[in-house]
């Protein structure tokens, strides 16, 4: 299948789940996350900020352990810009206020942009296939991201899904994730 195929496909999947059945998952993926990663080494990781009406990974319990058990680690997340797909990066400390976007997109209020460099970037997959490339909504924001980012930034996907086996229609603008983390497994690529 291709892009748009799997992203219309993954996006009903996703909208069928109840909110119980999302947390159940973004909890387990939390514990393998927390249970594969060695987070001895990063000082700063890029997380996003769940459209929890949306039915996204709810990334708060990574946030949530990070903050507790992890006080090296600086965490980073970002705004988007509509007008050009890109993404710009925060600091996201205890106090930053968040605020919905007029599309529903949590984003950092009161935060000091962060122009350094990120060890770890966890990123929302619709789905993905075996050799860790990704469907996303479509508009490239993380690829953009990614070019200007660290070219040894730990690249994790995070998926409600486990992987299909290909996706048609990869081209060569598109940047493949080092690790998935489903509920079932983390996928090395």
């Amino acid at each position: 299948m291709n892009k748009t195929q799997l992203r219309q496909l993954y996006l009903s999947k996703r909208k069928n789940l109840t909110p119980t059945q999302v947390d159940k998952y973004s909890q387990t993926i939390s514990n393998r996350f927390f249970s594969n990663f060695n987070l001895s080494k990063i000082t700063n990781l890029h997380i996003f900020l769940p459209i929890l009406k949306h039915n996204e990974i709810n990334t708060w319990f990574i946030i949530k352990e990070l903050r507790q058990n992890y006080p090296h680690i600086s965490l980073i997340t970002s705004k988007s810009d509509f007008q050009f797909h890109t993404m710009e990066s925060y600091i996201f400390e205890d106090d930053t206020q968040i605020i919905e976007t007029s599309l529903g997109i949590p984003e950092p209020y009161n935060a000091v942009k962060f122009d350094n460099i990120i060890d770890m970037i966890l990123i929302p997959l619709l789905c993905f296939d075996q050799s860790g490339f990704r469907v996303g909504y479509g508009k490239g924001f993380y690829d953009r991201f990614l070019l200007n980012c660290n070219q040894n930034i730990i690249k994790i996907g995070l998926s409600l899904f486990e992987p299909i086996d290909k996706i048609d229609d990869v081209d060569k603008f598109d940047l493949k994730m080092d690790f998935c983390v489903t509920t079932c497994q983390v996928l090395k690529t």
